[in-house]
Parts: C-alpha cells; structure tokens; sequence
C-alpha cells in the first residue's frame, strides 16, 4: 500500500499538471486566440505532453506494476473529459480533433520521458516494458 508521501512523490506531478489543465479549461476566452491555423491542436498537443511526460514519471516511479495502457487511458479518458468540461465554459467548444491532438501529445510525451527515464537511470527494463 502506498504512504501518501510516495503517492504525491509517484503522481502528484500528474494530479497537479491535470489541475493545471482544469484551470486552463475554466478560461473563457481562449477559445479564440490563434495566432497562425492549428496554434489551438499545437497548444493541446504541447500541454498534453507534459500530462504524458508526468504519468510516465508516475509509472517509472511507482513501486507497483502499472501496465502502460491502463495510464494511458487515463490519460485519455482525462482529455475527454477536458473537453467535455469546455461544453459548459462561455467561450468554450469541444472538438474531436482538440482530443485526438491531446492523445497525440499525451502519448509523444509519455514515450519521450519514458526514454529519458531509461537514460538517466541505465533502466533497461522501462524500455523493454514499452
């Protein structure tokens, strides 16, 4: 069972990045702001990224076996609901392919730190486990 320490050491940068997101999501006027066509999928795909980089932290960090595909869903199913939360923001729309580049970003980014994880700590069996 984990102590609440290492469960925050483990996955409080996840739960913290997805409050991040929430709070963004709140924001009723960036439905609009792009500065050249798709800056909103790169800006989903660049913060969802993070999420993925911060779940694959909490996976290489986790004193239990977490398979790979159920963060993953998590992820995702978090997307889902970041862009069913934006239903009811002033401002706001959710769009399929807002959630297609947040799994996009979600997945690089999980992938990306997982490798970086296997560098730095010589872990041959975090890139085996991918």
């Amino acid at each position: 069972m984990y102590a609440v320490p290492d469960l925050i050491r483990v996955w409080g940068p996840a739960a913290a990045w997805a409050t991040v997101l929430y709070v963004i999501s709140t924001l009723s006027g960036l439905g609009g702001v792009t500065s050249f066509p798709f800056a909103d999928k790169l800006a989903h795909f660049v913060l969802y990224a993070v999420l993925g980089a911060t779940l694959a932290w909490g996976w290489a960090r986790s004193p239990r076996v977490v398979s790979h595909g159920l963060v993953l869903i998590a992820g995702a199913l978090y997307g889902v609901t970041d862009e069913w939360h934006q239903m009811h923001v002033p401002g706001r729309t959710p769009e399929v392919a807002d959630w297609v580049a947040d799994i996009a970003g979600l997945l690089i980014g999980y992938w990306m730190t997982l490798r970086l994880v296997r560098r730095v700590s010589g872990n041959l069996e975090v890139e085996e486990a991918m």
